[in-house]
């Protein structure tokens, strides 16, 4: 035996379905948002996409702090970047400053060996 479903009491069913799994609220609070927003994105299906991808993973869930993990790794990593560059540098003018002193002295050595013979 087959089981007829009206149109409306599908609708109603699929919005009892929307409101239980948080959908409504996520969607409603994008739109507001979006609607609250004082400069409106030139793409609101972007502004949207992000907001509901935002509301997906809220703070504390494993994504996030996942995510928050590889942030501040990547922030370390800069840091890091940065000195090494700075390092890096310091020894170039290092290393330029012993080639001219080793030509210098190389100078030095040739003049007072010409000298002795």
């Amino acid at each position: 035996m087959s089981f007829y479903q009206s149109p409306e009491s599908k609708k109603d069913e699929f919005r009892k379905y929307l409101e239980k799994s948080g959908a409504i609220d996520s969607l409603t609070s994008a739109l507001v948002n979006l609607y609250e927003e004082a400069q409106k994105p030139p793409e609101s299906t972007d502004y949207i996409q992000k907001h509901l991808g935002d509301s997906m993973h809220p703070p504390g869930s494993a994504i996030m702090e996942e995510h928050l993990q590889q942030l501040k790794e990547n922030e370390a990593l800069k840091k890091e970047n940065k000195k090494l560059k700075q390092k890096v540098n310091e020894l170039a003018k290092v290393i330029d400053t012993l080639k001219a002193n080793l030509a210098h002295l190389r100078a030095q050595a040739r003049k007072a060996k010409q000298e002795q013979n």
